[in-house]
């Protein structure tokens, strides 16, 4: 009987061991890949051996390889420690977590913020005493490197750091387009922790071995997020349910990288004043702490249930004798991922109807009950057939909430004066929103707000943004410099919009969301 737990945690570690090496060949493969790829797309883009520009790009790009380089090193030993963490811990062994993987997760925040500021203001100076010697080229190629190397390291370490980045990628007016666009890719791509590490979670959550719970639990996950994972199972009833197992210690990481945040941020504002992160800290020291305490999760999934159940709305039910703040246990439940057209089609779904079912569902949230669900990006929004039409299936609670009154009938107001065309009352009802900006100085900038917020979709001509002729880049930049402390509430309804509009794009391109709207604001 003695031997049984000997021999098992042997074959855990041997697992967890080969985890490890395989992290570690990740990261030293992903670094090499990018550094080729950086280094044959500037020979490929280069006149001449001897252009003059070539030594100064090739020092920019060896600079920047030397971050990344390390990051990998570090990821390496993050990796490693958040492996064996969930082992080491009393009651367990009596001995303490290893040092290295908090301090290596500070110290890639640290050199990435370096590098960032390093290589912007090597260009500026660069441009002050030769100006022929920083290209608008030169800027472009920076900003491509740095969003790169903000994705590498959102990549290495997930948690936090991809929320940040996956908030700051729906934020041009914080950021250059190159790097919300460059950081989209992290909506749906993140690499899954390996199965002892979870394994080992969901027995703590549990307080029992799994199979006195679950007759089969499937190692692989269906789905991978920035703070948990998906693994369908199978009750001893026959029940399949969906296991949304939270990763191990999250809740000290995420605490531990927002510190660092902090003082990296504190730091670029002495340096740099005129840049504006403080918003992504704001967003996400608001929402971490909801997105980790999945019993709240569970509330707020039963509650928007309940406020949408005349619609064709599924939200799947929520096992509370199982679910705990770090383990959700629902019903498992299937359809076509919103954004697979031809899967829609197939299945004999009209895609501009499902849209329409969209519009109406998120209209009602917004205007009728105030109550948000509010990552609605394509991984959380299912569609399956039903016999009155598409019935939507809505995933993942952990930013679902109420909204602020006082916001809610100002969105009203403002989709009513946008219909109008009211800029005056516009103005106002934003305002009163958390926003103030002058109808006549700022009417670029208020129109440039409304596509950000509200979604651009459907409000231009020929089916084009109302800001198309505009430099959206030099209006984030104005809004940003006369805008101070914007509302997290109103930012986590832009958000959310902005992935919304995204979907309706791929659903029904030629859609005038304002008239979808206009009976809603009556509501």
């Amino acid at each position: 009987m003695h031997d049984q737990p000997f021999v098992l945690g042997t074959l855990d570690a041997l697992r967890l061991w080969q985890e490890m090496l395989h992290g570690t060949q990740r990261g030293a493969q992903h670094a090499g890949n990018r550094a080729t790829l950086e280094y044959l797309a500037l020979w490929n883009e280069t006149n001449s051996p001897f252009d003059g520009l070539l030594p100064l790009r090739c020092m920019d790009l060896n600079r920047s390889h030397w971050t990344l380089w390390s990051t990998a090193a570090l990821g390496a030993m993050d990796h490693a420690g958040r492996q064996v963490a969930p082992w080491i811990r009393p009651p367990l062994v009596s001995v303490p977590t290893p040092p290295w993987g908090p301090l290596a997760r500070s110290a890639i925040l640290g050199l990435m913020a370096q590098e960032l500021w390093m290589g912007y203001a090597v260009l500026r100076e660069r441009g002050r005493w030769a100006p022929w010697l920083a290209t608008s080229r030169d800027w472009e190629l920076q900003h491509e490197r740095g969003a790169h190397r903000v994705l590498a390291a959102a990549q290495s370490l997930g948690g936090s750091l991809i929320k940040a980045a996956q908030f700051a990628s729906s934020r041009p007016d914080l950021l250059p387009l190159t790097y919300t666009k460059i950081l989209s890719q992290l909506q749906d791509r993140v690499t899954p922790q390996p199965w002892p590490v979870i394994e080992q979670a969901l027995t703590q959550e549990l307080g029992q071995p799994i199979h006195r719970v679950f007759a089969e639990v499937d190692p692989q996950p269906v789905a991978a997020a920035s703070i948990a994972q998906v693994h369908h199972a199978r009750l001893h009833d026959g029940r399949r349910v969906a296991l949304k197992v939270q990763y191990p210690d999250m809740q000290n990481l995420i605490e531990a990288d927002l510190a660092a945040m902090e003082h990296i941020l504190n730091g670029i504002s002495r340096l740099e004043p005129e840049l504006r992160l403080e918003p992504v800290l704001d967003y996400l020291r608001q929402t971490l702490p909801m997105e980790v305490d999945f019993l709240r999760e569970a509330r707020s999934g039963k509650q928007l249930g309940q406020l949408l159940a005349s619609r064709r709305v599924v939200i799947p039910e929520v096992l509370e004798s199982l679910s705990t703040s770090r383990l959700l246990v629902s019903d498992w439940v299937e359809g076509i991922k919103i954004n697979d057209v031809q899967g829609l089609r197939r299945a004999g779904l009209d895609p501009r109807a499902v849209a329409e079912q969209l519009m109406d569902v998120y209209a009602e949230q917004l205007f009728q009950h105030g109550y948000f669900h509010a990552d609605p990006h394509p991984g959380n929004l299912w569609v399956r057939p039903g016999p009155d039409g598409p019935v939507l299936v809505l995933l993942d609670h952990g930013l679902t909430g109420p909204l602020p009154e006082g916001l809610r009938r100002a969105l009203k107001q403002a989709v009513g004066a946008l219909m109008r065309g009211d800029f005056s009352a516009l103005s106002r009802a934003l305002a009163a929103a958390g926003l103030d900006l002058d109808p006549v100085q700022d009417a670029d900038a208020l129109l440039w707000l409304v596509d950000l917020l509200l979604g651009s979709h459907g409000l231009g001509e020929a089916g084009q943004p109302l800001t198309a002729s505009k430099d959206p880049a030099q209006l984030g930049r104005r809004l940003g410099s006369r805008i101070e402390g914007l509302p997290v509430e109103l930012m986590r309804v832009g958000r959310g919009v902005g992935l919304l509009d995204g979907v309706l794009r791929q659903l029904a391109p030629g859609m005038n969301l304002l008239e979808r709207m206009e009976p809603w604001l009556e509501a």
